[in-house]
């Protein structure tokens, strides 16, 4: 998968602070919440309650609830082209705007909303550095005025190789030339909390690179390019002809994806089921 050049992966909160009025620019807060439930791995909850107290100025929310496969007995599944048409059309993106996406607290919201755009050829979009979050650590004006962007144009072209089903990590998981990266904490991946997936653990000859490790804790600013090339480096992964990311419900693994695509690193996909599908399934090997 090529990197388009035009849009950078990432901007700044001063760059945002200086173009967010332009009227090309569509911006939006993806945030969902996950917290641990007792008897279940979490409950999810829409960021639109925070957005409607505050969020960054002509920012719109973008609930991925909306843009996720209704017909799906998994959370968070890619929809039907036609459905990501209609929905991004009515939030006023099209051929001739530029995203910018952010989230709280997580900057994965953002990435997953990011790799479903990238997937049906939509390159005219960037993630905010640091997201809302940075955003507030800069003291950036905020407001409460809710955003609806005029309906636009939007289209869609489905491409292969952003996303993969099961039967592809089946093939590669004895590859030794693809390096398939468990994207989630890392007491999940060994399996080590009370809840879990279904089974707990990682899939089998699966690594171990938590998402959240892409991101400084202080700054909440992505890690420079050289210290992301440090951790997928010393996991042995740049040497790899190929990278198949997951974690739960093909959120986080969308983080992974996006930290090796600003380092170069483009031969990679998002197991979109993950372990939701994976670990509910006993003929389907995995590791403690």
């Amino acid at each position: 998968m090529n990197s388009n050049k035009k849009y950078p992966l990432l901007v700044s909160c001063e760059w945002l602070e200086k173009n967010y009025k332009l009227p090309h620019i569509r911006i939006f807060d993806c945030t969902v919440y996950l917290p641990p439930q007792p008897d279940k791995i979490y409950k999810i909850i829409s960021g639109r309650s925070e957005y409607n107290k505050e969020h960054i100025p002509n920012s719109d929310f973008l609930d991925i609830l909306s843009i996720s496969d209704k017909n799906s007995s998994l959370n968070f599944m890619m929809p039907s082209t036609d459905l990501f048409e209609s929905f991004m059309s009515s939030k006023g993106v099209g051929a001739d705007t530029h995203i910018i996406l952010y989230s709280r607290e997580n900057i994965q919201w953002a990435t997953r909303v990011w790799w479903m755009l990238k997937s049906v050829s939509y390159d005219n979009v960037s993630i905010l550095n640091g997201g809302f979050d940075r955003w507030k650590l800069e003291d950036k004006i905020t407001s409460s005025f809710p955003v609806n962007y005029k309906t636009n144009n939007f289209k869609a072209k489905k491409k292969k190789g952003y996303f993969c089903r099961k039967d592809e990590i089946i093939k590669s998981i004895n590859n030794n030339r693809i390096s398939l990266i468990n994207g989630l904490r890392s007491t999940l991946y060994y399996g080590k909390e009370p809840i879990n997936y279904g089974r707990p653990g990682h899939i089998k000859n699966s690594i171990s690179i938590p998402s959240t490790k892409m991101i400084d804790e202080e700054t909440k600013l992505y890690k420079s390019n050289n210290a992301l090339k440090k951790i997928f480096s010393n996991a042995n992964v740049l040497n790899k002809d190929k990278v198949i990311a997951y974690c739960g419900a093909g959120i986080a693994a969308t983080n992974i994806a996006f930290a090796l695509n600003t380092i170069g690193f483009y031969n990679v996909t998002v197991y979109d089921a993950s372990l939701s599908e994976w670990a509910k399934d006993d003929k389907l090997p995995m590791s403690l």
